[in-house]
């Protein structure tokens, strides 16, 4: 690390301390010891309260909304104490195991089955899929309800100057009223890359408001999902990672390339609702609306487009050169319009009213766009109808839900349907409580429109495919406990006409019966200052040939924590890994930015350990890490994807600062 990064990292280091001690000095002025009732009141003046400060969270409501319905999900403000280093990657955010080129803003997709990207009854836009870990997507984004303005700027960077990454983000969340709410949240990575011709940047971000009327309300989002990363094809040799000492030098397949990825939305949910007023329980003298029927409706438009260029093509690397041999510029895009209709009997309104039955419709109209032939684009547009109904129940200690939909009309005149299903429940055990949940869905889609049909320099294919027809059912037993948080789960899915990209990469489709059998444990030890979480999933499947996935995946985090300084600092140490067995992982095509299989490089049985230091004082957080610590005293094996190694040990550091003013 070169000066600038020690200097940041000591100041960091002495911040926590540095506040401490202005906090304790600011308790010593005159007066201010007493409480605010015991304060001295002058008898020609009236009481002054003081209103009170807010932190670490207080005063803030967060919530995230699903797409079709805007149905409120309750979550945390990002407020916690613990595990900040996590930010750092942010492909792991929702796995614990994942095929990834290695450097921040890169294409990447979990190692875990069940937790890809799920299609839609009509395929999906496939050149999104590899960015999603980066997203910021309708359902991901946070609404906020909050009574003084809410803030937080986050910033993390790690590497050398040349070769580093950084993170920032921002969050900007404030109330008009006690019913309308304004947001901004701004995500920006920038990934220098630790090989050559491997730097990406991105810039996601969302534009929000939320109306929460007695009757009427309205949800707002305008959001845009830019990235851009150079393409280097993997290394030439896995070899020189142990004979060359600085990665940058290490040979790769291709020197001129690069993918740009760009998408804007816009989405509006409206609800008005009818219903009767009765008397507050609480409050004789006032009365609330209760809602019977809701009548609601989503409109979102979505532009995404994909391109690919080559200031000069790589010889022996593509089979194909279809349009030049000196350059590449293929085009894709999607542009859909989606309105939906629904009308919900709510839940609760009588005590008959046990649970909510909703009915709704949608109309969506869809354009996909490619490059045919040298400057001519081809445009393809589709009208898509489907209906559905829904039954549920939300409140209280057991929840269900189940959705049914069917596509009247599709692509090529092609049905669809999905039935899926979801279930909680709470059950007591004298001072302790068991939690029981199970999600399942029986569905066949369509395939995705560019698996049938694309075109491009390097790649031309034309498919008729089938339906794709899928089963999945899983369950999960949880004990929480204030020593030992402890749950386990088991799972099976089966899917027929499976489309994957094959060893040459392009789309194919397998009409075998293929089973996915999974289980996971997760078993979480908190004793004083000594904690040691651990997550572990085995999965099994039927064909390995047409499905690989590591038999076992695990992340371990032991670490110890002590609250100090009057026990406003919280201190942890800790250090992390990651690992799964080896298997034949997917492969990376730069060309169509799509995971192909591939039968020659078995990747993983690499502990992927990270050592950190996190601290947290109030609304201030900052962490120090050195990442990839395992290249310290194993053989440098670090990959996720064939010929796309890890990035190389290095040191990160990150501050994040909660404001509420």
């Amino acid at each position: 690390m070169n000066c600038k990064s020690c200097i940041i990292i000591i100041y960091l280091s002495l911040f926590p301390i540095l506040m401490f001690a202005q906090n304790n000095k600011a308790e010593k002025v005159s007066g201010s010891e007493l409480k605010e009732t015991e304060q001295p009141i002058s008898t020609d003046q009236k009481p002054v309260v003081k209103k009170k400060k807010l932190t670490s969270g207080e005063g803030v409501k967060a919530w995230k909304v699903n797409e079709a319905f805007a149905t409120e999900t309750v979550c945390e403000p990002d407020t916690a104490s613990l595990n900040f280093e996590r930010t750092t990657t942010p492909i792991y955010k929702e796995t614990i195991a994942a095929e990834w080129l290695g450097n921040l803003g890169l294409p990447g997709q979990s190692a875990i089955f069940s937790q890809r990207h799920e299609t839609s009854l009509v395929g999906d836009y496939i050149f999104r899929n590899p960015y999603l870990p980066y997203f910021k997507s309708t359902e991901n984004i946070t609404f906020y309800n909050t009574r003084v303005p809410y803030s937080n700027l986050s910033y993390y960077t790690g590497g050398y100057t040349n070769h580093g990454e950084d993170h920032l983000t921002g969050i900007l969340s404030m109330n008009v009223n006690k019913r309308l709410n304004l947001g901004l949240d701004v995500n920006y990575i920038y990934g220098r890359g630790s090989f050559y011709n491997q730097s990406s940047d991105g810039l996601t971000g969302a534009l929000n408001g939320s109306y929460r009327g007695e009757r009427y309300s309205v949800y707002f989002i305008a959001g845009l999902n830019n990235f851009r990363n150079f393409e280097n094809g993997g290394i030439t040799n896995d070899a020189d990672l142990k004979s060359i000492t600085d990665s940058y030098n290490i040979p790769v397949r291709i020197n001129n390339a690069w993918s740009v990825y760009k998408s804007f939305y816009i989405w509006v949910n409206q609800q008005y609702s009818i219903g009767f007023k009765k008397l507050d329980p609480d409050d004789s003298d006032k009365k609330t609306f209760v809602p019977v029927t809701t009548f609601g409706y989503t409109v979102k438009f979505e532009g995404s487009r994909k391109k690919y260029y080559e200031k000069s093509i790589t010889a022996n690397y593509y089979a194909n050169n279809y349009y030049s041999d000196k350059t590449t510029r293929d085009t894709t895009s999607n542009n859909i319009l989606r309105n939906i209709l629904s009308v919900t009997l709510n839940e609760g309104f009588q005590k008959w009213a046990v649970f909510g039955v909703r009915a709704f419709a949608e109309a969506d109209v869809e354009q996909n766009m490619c490059l045919i032939a040298d400057s001519v684009y081809g445009y393809q547009s589709q009208c898509l109808v489907s209906v559905g109904g829904e039954l549920f129940k939300r409140k209280g200690k057991t929840n269900y839900g189940v959705l049914g939909e069917v596509l009247l009309l599709g692509s090529k005149n092609r049905l669809a349907f999905n039935v899926s299903g979801d279930f909680n429940t709470e059950i007591p055990i004298k001072n302790e409580k068991l939690l029981i949940s199970a999600v399942g869905h029986v569905k066949s889609t369509n395939p995705s429109h560019f698996t049938e049909s694309y075109y491009s320099n390097h790649f031309i294919w034309e498919n008729k495919f089938d339906n794709t027809w899928s089963a999945r059912g899983y369950g999960n037993i949880a004990i929480p406990n204030k020593y030992c948080n402890f749950s386990i789960g088991a799972g099976w899915q089966g899917v027929k006409n499976y489309i994957y990209f094959g060893n040459d990469g392009t789309p194919k489709q397998s009409p075998d019966f293929i089973q996915i059998i999974s289980g996971n444990v997760r078993c979480d030890v908190h004793v004083k200052w000594f904690n040691w979480e651990n997550q572990a999933t085995i999965q099994y499947s039927s064909n390995k040939d047409i499905l690989p996935l590591p038999l076992v995946s695990i992340y371990s985090n032991l670490y110890f924590k002590w609250l100090v300084f009057k026990k406003i600092l919280t201190l942890q140490v800790g250090v992390d890994c990651r690992y799964n067995t080896a298997y034949y992982a997917n492969a990376y095509m730069p060309a169509t930015g799509q995971f192909y299989l591939q039968n020659e490089t078995l990747v993983g049985n690499y502990p992927l350990m990270n050592v950190y230091l996190n601290m947290h004082l109030k609304q201030f957080r900052v962490f120090l890490m050195y990442y990839n610590l395992s290249q310290v005293f194993m053989e440098p094996t670090y990959f996720a994807v064939p010929h796309y190694p890890l990035n190389p040990g290095m040191f990160k550091v990150g501050i994040s600062w909660n404001f509420y003013n």
